[in-house]
């Protein structure tokens, strides 16, 4: 008896190991100090010794310790989906406003000069691209950063980007995270569906800052028939 209770602690403590070493809803492997997995977002466990030093010294009869926070509703694929239509929808509106203008400032330039209309035609497309390149970024990284922290996308769908503590982003932040969306899209827009299956609703540019795209406590402004 005593070598068959010897061989099973010797298995448990293997399984712990091993479960140690992986994350337990995919079974990716875990990095040294990460808290989350890199793959699907889900929040990893502690290490058995860890827990086990840290059941040790946590008195649950101790009334300082402060409650668990309570459960944060993260916000589902299809709203993030039209939150960012709304805001592309918008991007592309006020960049070809702009465009607009600068073609009709580069017409009268143009013939002024004595330039061919294809050129600036040609400096217009540019124009536009830069545009919205470059709106889209700010237009972003400060809705996100504000007291709102939400595009006017997420406002109409009640959503808002927070870090994982739940604290307001930063503005290098939220630019770090607009970029990597290009990630998202150079995967043939599977970084974008993650946000479909990943335990914590992370797309694949919101987990390396560890941001999350919850519902937002007030009342959305739109309604939409979805989860």
């Amino acid at each position: 008896m005593t070598l068959h209770g010897g061989r099973s602690a010797v298995v448990s403590v293997a399984m712990e190991t091993v479960l140690d070493q992986v994350c337990a809803s995919c079974g990716s492997t875990r990095h040294a100090y990460d808290r989350y997995c890199l793959f699907c977002g889900d929040l990893l466990s502690e290490p058995t010794a860890k827990v086990a030093v840290s059941s040790k010294v946590t008195n649950p009869l101790d009334k300082s310790v402060t409650a668990s926070p309570a459960v944060t509703e993260y916000a589902g694929f299809w709203r993030r989906v039209w939150a960012g239509t709304i805001d592309l929808v918008l991007e592309a509106a006020a960049a070809l406003v702009v465009t607009y203008v600068i073609d009709k400032v580069l017409d009268r330039v143009g013939g002024m000069l004595g330039y061919e209309r294809s050129i600036s035609k040609f400096a217009s497309g540019m124009a536009f691209i830069l545009v919205l390149a470059i709106g889209s970024w700010l237009y972003a990284a400060f809705s996100e950063s504000s007291p709102r922290r939400a595009t006017l996308g997420k406002r109409l769908m009640g959503l808002q980007l927070v870090t994982a503590k739940g604290g307001q982003v930063s503005f290098g932040q939220a630019s770090v995270r607009h970029f990597l969306k290009f990630l998202s899209l150079f995967t043939a827009g599977v970084g974008f569906m993650m946000a479909g299956w990943t335990k914590r609703r992370q797309a694949l540019h919101d987990i390396p800052l560890d941001c999350l795209v919850i519902k937002a406590a007030e009342e959305k402004i739109c309604s939409l028939p979805l989860k």
